[in-house]
């Protein structure tokens, strides 16, 4: 069963094992903390401008997602960690897609077949459910000093009890779709599978396994580009370059980089609306 009281003593050790035994690891060393307030802010601290750095915790108090948000963490049964690349060598919209192949893949292979797990563009990973999609893994990317911090936060070994009302119907763990893991595990598998798209850096690839996983293609979404929203249904996302949808005006392709998505709960204030 998944460990909830994991001892975290031995994880840096059995990381740099991980790192040694993988080719042209995108890890190069490793800080293990017991609680930060945020892995994206300690990993700033213990990068030293430099890239290679791995900062993972076993309790994060005030992470933070996308847009502002709050990143629900569950005391010691949530994986955040953070990793620190080179922005120079991979531009932020190839890193966001690699991210998202790599994460999906990681959740996707300790699974049960039977789950449904998608990629939420640009970098969420949600299980889809016939209550609908509940998430599963966030991913923030901050750009600083050269450095891409790419946060990432897994739900491991939460259980129905353990979410707070207002995420219980959005919200899912590894742990309650039947993986039997520990969180280390899934470190160790997210290392190798980071590693493994960083290095294969195939634009082809990320297309394709993008558009195998794809949870916005085929249901009606809001996104926001050059001050205008569009309301309508998701044809076609190419993480690099493009979404496609049909709104009530036609067809839009809107640049990738330039595209926000509105969630549900966000107004949506702009010129016009589509």
């Amino acid at each position: 069963m998944p460990m909830t009281h994991e001892d975290i003593s031995r994880w840096a050790s059995q990381i740099d094992t991980v790192i040694s035994n993988t080719p042209a690891c995108c890890v190069r060393r490793v800080v293990v903390v017991n609680a930060t307030p945020s892995t994206m802010d300690a990993a700033r601290t213990f990068a030293g401008n430099q890239p290679g750095l791995l900062l993972v915790a076993s309790q994060q108090t005030n992470g933070r997602g996308q847009l502002g948000r709050t990143w629900h963490d569950t005391p010691l049964k949530t994986l955040p960690c953070t990793f620190v690349f080179d922005s120079k060598r991979i531009s932020p919209g190839l890193l966001s897609a690699l991210i998202a192949c790599a994460v999906h893949q990681t959740i996707d292979t300790l699974t049960p077949n039977s789950a449904d797990i998608l990629i939420k563009w640009p970098n969420d990973i949600v299980v889809r459910t016939a209550l609908g999609d509940r998430k599963l893994a966030g991913v923030l990317i901050e750009q600083r000093d050269g450095l891409s911090f790419v946060g990432i936060g897994i739900n491991c070994a939460q259980q129905q009890g353990d979410w707070n009302d207002d995420i219980i119907a959005r919200a899912e763990s590894l742990s309650n779709l039947g993986a039997q893991v520990s969180r280390l595990e899934v470190l160790c598998h997210l290392i190798e599978q980071l590693t493994h798209w960083i290095n294969a850096h195939d634009t082809k690839m990320i297309r394709g396994y993008f558009d195998l996983h794809d949870a916005m293609v085929g249901t009606v979404r809001t996104f926001k580009y050059n001050n205008d929203c569009y309301h309508g249904l998701v044809e076609y996302i190419d993480p690099l370059e493009s979404i496609v949808i049909h709104t009530p005006s036609g067809r839009h392709t809107l640049p990738i980089a330039q595209t926000k998505h509105v969630q549900g709960d966000e107004p949506c204030q702009c010129n016009k609306s589509e």
